[in-house]
């Protein structure tokens, strides 16, 4: 994880300001951040968390492999 720039540092504010912007723009399109997962969207969220690398094929060991073939179908 990466960490946000402390404005108490030395250097240009507006600097900290576009770096911590360009890390908010980031964050938003990213499931991983925060994700409602619903009965119906399950299988699509979980492609999109295997597709954005926040977990991997390897950690949906265990799932059913209907669940995993519609995963790599999606992907």
């Amino acid at each position: 994880m990466q960490q946000v720039p402390d404005p108490a540092n030395t250097g240009n504010a507006s600097d900290h300001f576009w770096t911590l912007e360009k890390r908010i723009r980031q964050d938003k399109k990213n499931p991983g951040v925060l994700i409602e997962i619903r009965k119906s969207t399950a299988i699509w969220d979980i492609a999109y968390l295997v597709g954005d690398g926040v977990i991997t094929m390897d950690e949906l060991e265990g799932f059913r492999e209907e669940l995993i073939d519609a995963v790599k179908l999606i992907l």
